[in-house]
């Protein structure tokens, strides 16, 4: 008998073909049926161009080939790093200046503390309120000091004191060598005398008996140092409306304002003969020149300067001799108040009721009004004088 898959055989309707694989295609139902899954991954659609836009649309932007050409669309980011190098450029320069301006600000502090002199000049009195400053300008003969018939070989040429109140209010009082005073354990005599009988700390505690305030800070400047500090910033401009030729001081001087050195300086301060009102007249003057340098000594064209600044502390530094709890700070802080009172216009002298003052022993001074103007100096503790409060005369 022929096998079963014998063409031909006419027991089988259809032919007896071997099977086809069932990855074979076909048109037949179990083909059909046995065609294996599409992977759920696999695109919908007919043929390579469907698939290739479709992930053109859905997938992730392709990763640059390294060394390829950027798109022109894409954002522009090779900038940022060289914004950054200078960035950090301009952080490391500016770095460098500010230790350069701390070093030269250390060493400026350091080289003045090492000059200025010290004494001992404060009283130990009960504090009082806020901050008290006496400046002391104290003249010798040694230095050419003007002959007025005082014998001491020292004595306190201008005094004047600065008040910053509690409530903040600066306040320049200039109090007139020739005021009459009580000078303790002394008795009463021109202010200026008590230099002469006990040194700076005569002087403060006459002063703090006079105006009811506790020195808390003693600055002293030599007249004979005037001329190196106007000359280390480079003259002052001063003006006054008299014509004058001293031979005390050996001011010769024409009306008006000039630009003047410091020995110049130095003879416009001491002035007083040819001065209509006296030494009324030469403290507004000596004022006048200790503004006037503090002024250009602040000014930027002298701290952008390190040279003139250096002239300018070495000088002042030399010629100032402080309390021996101060510092080159002090005098600092003595500036800024100074230039504080002066911006408000509250510098001046105590209210006075006689410039021609005969005392008991036969000399002339300055009598303050009610002897010692309570009523200003209870003011200027408060923190309450105005404008009007000062250079009253008569």
């Amino acid at each position: 008998m022929a096998p079963s898959f014998a063409p031909g055989s006419s027991n089988t309707a259809t032919p007896r073909t071997p099977a086809a694989p069932s990855f074979a295609p076909g048109s037949g139902n179990a083909a059909t049926s046995r065609t294996p899954a599409a992977p759920s991954f696999a695109p919908s659609g007919n043929g390579p161009r469907q698939v290739s836009a479709t992930r053109s649309q859905a997938g992730p932007d392709p990763v640059p080939t390294p060394g390829a050409t950027p798109s022109r669309t894409a954002p522009a980011t090779a900038p940022r790093p060289r914004r950054k190098r200078r960035r950090r450029l301009v952080l490391k320069t500016l770095s460098v200046l500010l230790v350069i301006v701390l070093a030269w600000g250390g060493f400026l502090v350091w080289d003045a503390n090492t000059n200025i002199g010290r004494v001992s000049a404060l009283s130990g009195a009960s504090d009082t309120a806020g901050t008290t400053y006496l400046l002391a300008g104290s003249d010798s003969r040694a230095d050419g000091a003007v002959q007025d018939g005082f014998e001491g070989s020292e004595r306190a040429d201008s005094i004047m004191l600065v008040n910053i109140a509690a409530n903040g209010q600066a306040v320049a009082v200039s109090i007139p060598r020739d005021t009459y005073a009580e000078i303790p354990g002394v008795g009463w005599d021109k202010i200026n005398a008590s230099y002469a009988y006990g040194g700076p700390q005569l002087l403060v505690e006459t002063v703090e008996k006079l105006t009811g305030l506790t020195i808390d800070h003693f600055v002293q400047i030599g007249m004979g140092a005037v001329p190196d500090m106007v000359d280390a910033v480079g003259g002052v401009e001063l003006c006054y409306d008299h014509d004058s030729n001293d031979e005390y001081s050996g001011l010769n001087w024409t009306a008006g304002c000039h630009t003047v050195d410091g020995p110049t300086a130095l003879q416009f301060s001491r002035m007083r003969y040819q001065d209509p009102e006296g030494d009324i007249g030469r403290t507004k003057r000596q004022r006048q020149v200790i503004s006037k340098v503090v002024s250009e000594a602040a000014s930027p064209a002298t701290l952008i300067n390190p040279a003139r600044t250096l002239r300018v502390e070495r000088a002042g530094s030399k010629s100032f001799t402080v309390d021996e709890d101060s510092s080159i700070m002090t005098v600092a802080s003595l500036v800024m108040a100074l230039r504080s009172a002066s911006s408000d216009e509250l510098m001046g002298v105590p209210p006075i009721e006689s410039l021609d003052y005969t005392t008991s022993a036969g000399a002339s001074a300055v009598l303050l009004r009610d002897e010692t103007a309570p009523d200003f100096f209870a003011k200027l503790r408060s923190g309450k004088l105005t404008t009007s409060d000062l250079n009253q005369i008569g």
